[in-house]
């Protein structure tokens, strides 16, 4: 019998399959094998390991590789069945996986950086593998002949990298909170802009090719949507998290993005309503609804014979406020605050308890999530992280629209 298509989630709610332990040192990756019912881990412990699920109902290793160096990240092409491994070193690894996955044989190995690779992408189209890495650089090698083609540089660790195959456009978010745009060809690359919206570093980026949305999350506990196809710089704040955020997956059928954190926290945002930018913080040197001066208004505060104010800001309208003014917090969903935060009075008053209706829930992975894989269509989620546990879960997410 057919299931019942939703044209919105029945539940929203995560539930534990697998608890995959083994693994000596913190899980750097962990991907779900699509169609298997398997998945691929790499770890700060050297190991590549292949899990397969057993008829006990466990998952088992098929394959238990060994390297040199410390396994920092991964890039995984199912129909290719080729694994493209980051490493400590620098250096990234190739293997070709058996059609069994009971095997896997090397191919070759990059000099792609002079420290820790932070993050990889394979790309068949152009047959590279682009990289970044804590030695402050993107890198694109060719697979076929194992060359390097190009090197860029920037002031700060290259962190994360997202890519776009059909424009050759790479994104790459580093320690510094930047994300910087930029076009690879054969031999060069060109810098075509950068984006600056994040307070911390920005530990994780994901692209959309279809909405040309890019997110990105960062150590300031926000995560970012940026409107890329739009041309018009418009970008939305999502504020729903305790800790840096490290790992994102926008699920396009839904409109729904999964955001999840360090303290193991798993938000969902309902990306389909209406939202609205968070407005930039207004400069002022004294408050701009009572006027009274900030404590480095020497002037005023001279000719008032008044101590200065700490300045605040509201987070609806963006102006520059004292604290006796902007006593009352709220959330406001439809701006990205699922957290109350500190509202103007006047800013405050305007709000309607329809207004605070949550637009995302909130759910917990309950370990520390370094990483996080998601299969849509099996309704599949996997999640690692530094204390060496993986978790396999069924994510009632978005099943109602696969199945």
């Amino acid at each position: 019998m057919a299931a019942e298509i939703h044209s919105r989630p029945q539940s929203s709610r995560l539930v534990l399959l697998n608890k995959i332990e083994g693994h000596s040192d913190g899980v750097n990756a962990a991907v779900l094998i699509p169609k298997e019912d398997g998945v691929i881990t790499v770890s700060e412990d050297r190991t590549i390991r292949v899990w397969l699920k057993r008829d006990s109902g466990q998952y088992w290793p098929s394959i238990y590789h060994t390297v040199s160096s410390p396994c920092s990240c991964m890039s995984y092409h199912h129909e290719s069945r080729r694994i493209f491994i980051g490493q400590d070193n620098g250096a990234v690894v190739e293997f070709l996986i058996s059609e069994d996955f009971n095997k896997m044989n090397h191919v070759k190995t990059y000099p792609a950086h002079q420290n820790r690779v932070s993050d990889l992408i394979f790309s068949l189209e152009s047959q590279w593998v682009i990289s970044t890495g804590h030695d402050k650089s993107i890198s694109w090698m060719s697979t076929q002949s194992g060359s390097m083609l190009g090197r860029h540089s920037f002031g700060s660790w290259a962190s994360c990298l997202q890519y776009d195959k059909d424009t050759q456009h790479a994104f790459v978010g580093d320690h510094s909170g930047q994300i910087t745009l930029l076009k690879l060809d054969e031999q060069t690359c060109s810098v075509i802009t950068t984006l600056k919206g994040h307070e911390g570093s920005v530990g994780v980026l994901y692209w959309d090719p279809v909405q040309r949305w890019l997110f990105s999350g960062a150590s300031d506990h926000s995560v970012i949507m940026w409107d890329i196809g739009g041309r018009q710089g418009r970008t939305l704040l999502l504020q729903g998290h305790h800790e840096k955020v490290q790992a994102l997956r926008y699920l396009p059928l839904t409109r729904q993005l999964v955001s999840c954190s360090a303290d193991g926290g798993i938000t969902v945002w309902n990306m389909e309503t209406t939202r609205e930018e968070a407005p930039q913080w207004q400069d002022s040197d004294s408050c701009q609804k009572c006027e009274q001066p900030f404590f480095w208004n020497i002037k005023q505060m001279w000719d008032s014979k008044t101590l200065g104010l700490r300045q605040h800001h509201c987070r609806k309208c963006g102006k520059a406020i004292c604290g006796k003014c902007s006593s009352k917090r709220s959330t406001y969903p439809i701006m990205g605050f699922e957290f109350q935060v500190r509202m103007c009075d006047d800013c405050y008053d305007t709000i309607k308890e329809e207004d605070r209706t949550p637009l995302a829930t909130f759910h917990e992975g309950k370990h520390n999530i370094g990483h996080m894989d998601m299969d849509p269509s099996r309704g599949l989620m996997v999640t690692c992280g530094s204390d060496r546990v993986v978790k396999v879960l069924i994510s009632y997410i978005n099943c109602s629209y696969y199945l």
